[in-house]
């Protein structure tokens, strides 16, 4: 059993990437931005060309992320997942270097990562996207998609527009924000929550039903 986890706004009570680069990064990030909003650039091209407008040295990056907090009930999320027997992997469409340093901040190990990968040039930053495919539907830097594609029975977790695909194909979607309004147009199945707070305590509500088993986790209608 598998629970992949969304890291920027899920894990992460902010978006880490936006962080360093309201902080460091050029002000034409902004303007790279709006270019991937307004749908001119995919997700990929915005995240490399974002990170190469950093201006900054990696350990004054890595001093910066000591202000990013975690949702308060992850850990116990964890907890119960390593007791479980459950399997947590964050996938994400942000910058691996940046998750790493976040979590070991906090204290919490054990998690494999599929993110975007850092590389330090001689000029400053860039990024590779060794999870990336062409034929993704929604262009990002990390499929989810292909990520989860024939993966053990799994939960998803997630917030934003790259969980979309995800969430198509998971046992059951924890959605909140812009996943959860996706999930309700789209007809996908799913579970409102606001913290890992809500996923645990739905999490053992379903284990303990005679109706439901934690290992399937079908949900026909949203919780």
């Amino acid at each position: 059993m598998l629970a992949f986890c969304d890291f920027d706004g899920t894990i992460a009570t902010e978006d880490v990437t936006d962080l360093v680069l309201g902080r460091f990064a050029l002000p034409a990030w902004r303007d790279i931005e709006a270019r991937w909003e307004a749908g001119t650039i995919n997700s990929a091209e915005c995240m490399r060309e974002q990170v190469r407008l950093i201006r900054a040295e990696r350990d004054e990056i890595d001093q910066f992320l000591e202000q990013v907090d975690i949702d308060p009930g992850f850990r116990d999320f964890k907890r119960f997942c390593d007791r479980s027997g459950i399997e947590v992997v964050i996938v994400s469409d942000g910058v691996d270097h940046f998750i790493r340093r976040v979590l070991a901040l906090h204290e919490i190990s054990g998690i494999r990562i599929v993110a975007n990968r850092l590389i330090v040039t001689e000029s400053g930053f860039d990024l590779a996207f060794p999870h990336a495919r062409a034929d993704c539907r929604f262009a990002s830097g990390v499929c989810k998609c292909a990520v989860l594609k024939g993966a053990a029975p799994h939960v998803f977790i997630g917030d934003g527009r790259s969980d979309f695909c995800a969430a198509r194909s998971a046992g059951m979607v924890f959605a909140k924000g812009k996943l959860a309004a996706y999930c309700r147009r789209e007809a996908i199945p799913h579970a409102v929550y606001a913290d890992f707070f809500d996923v645990l305590d739905m999490t053992l509500s379903l284990a303990g039903s005679p109706q439901s088993s934690f290992h399937l986790l079908p949900l026909s209608q949203q919780l």
